[in-house]
């Protein structure tokens, strides 16, 4: 019921001043076609537009016309298909006193608490040597350590690249991460879809992570 008021809020908003109005214009008919004022006289016409816009917002807010387009990482190795404009972001992330550039492409899904990313980061010299399962395990532990439940993890290869499929989840599946991951020689590669409830079902979640692949 939350995520449906967040998306929603402006067009009920809408939809609720235009029943006000309609319905305090109907009471007192009579004296808006007497007033002297223009403006008061056209009220009682002017309230059902005011609902119809509300209804006609709610209905484009709720059917969302997606475009797809697939974007590639930086270093063109990997891609996936975003359905809606994205932006590029990089950054750097530091964990345990060691600092990894992660290079971003993000997505927001309009009118829907969705976001989208791909993204990769290079394989220090220095941990070069860990294994795939290694690789797997530090990030289940990050999310882990942020409140997270991991509800499944699935190994799964692409062509000779080795890479997981996780699932996971926070606040009784309040928030919902899925995440398709592919271990490289030289970097490592994610496609993140994450979801506030109300939403984790959107098909466009499923077509993003499903469309990851590698060159």
């Amino acid at each position: 019921m939350r995520a449906f008021l967040f998306q929603h809020c402006d067009s009920l908003v809408s939809t609720a001043i235009g029943l006000f109005m309609t319905g305090y214009a109907w009471r007192n008919l009579n004296r808006f076609r007497s007033s002297p004022n223009r403006l008061w006289r056209i009220l009682p016409m002017f309230a059902p537009i005011m609902v119809l816009f509300g209804i006609m917002q709610f209905a484009t807010e709720s059917y969302s016309s997606y475009s797809w387009k697939r974007a590639s990482t930086a270093d063109h190795q990997a891609s996936a298909e975003f359905p809606a404009a994205t932006t590029a972001e990089t950054a750097t992330d530091t964990v345990e006193g060691v600092s990894v550039q992660r290079n971003t492409v993000k997505c927001k899904v309009p009118y829907k608490d969705i976001a989208l990313l791909l993204s990769y980061s290079e394989i220090l010299p220095e941990s070069a040597a860990a294994s795939p399962e290694q690789r797997v395990e530090a990030v289940k532990n990050f999310y882990q350590q942020g409140g997270f439940r991991v509800v499944s993890c699935i190994p799964e290869a692409h062509g000779s690249i080795p890479g997981f499929r996780l699932t996971i989840e926070k606040d009784n599946a309040g928030a919902r991460v899925l995440m398709r991951m592919a271990i490289a020689p030289k970097a490592i590669y994610h496609v993140i879809a994450a979801s506030a409830s109300g939403f984790h079902d959107d098909p466009a979640i499923v077509r993003f992570v499903d469309s990851f692949t590698m060159e």
